[in-house]
């Protein structure tokens, strides 16, 4: 019965990691309303599961964002969102 019970949760547990959302960038960033930078690169780094988002500006100067898997900045500069869109696709 210990078996079954194991084996029930583990697939559980997969199912539900497989289901989560991870952050995704935005194509363009707007400051004043206006969209100033746009998207030149983006990655996520398996190890910590979170999303590096890279942008650049018509006067190259850069921007760049990390976001948390479940989409909240946790290192970026001043005009990186707060919050990323989710995909629900899973990571």
């Amino acid at each position: 019965m210990f078996t079954a019970r194991f084996t029930i949760f583990a697939l559980l547990a997969f199912l539900a990691g497989a289901n989560a959302g991870c952050a995704t960038c935005e194509e363009t960033l707007e400051v004043n309303g206006d969209v100033t930078y746009e998207l030149v690169s983006s990655y996520m780094n398996y190890d910590n599961g979170y999303t590096t988002c890279r942008y650049v500006d018509k006067s190259g100067d850069t921007a760049t964002c990390e976001y948390a898997n479940v989409g909240l900045l946790e290192d970026g500069d001043k005009v990186c969102p707060k919050v990323s869109r989710m995909d629900g696709g899973g990571c």
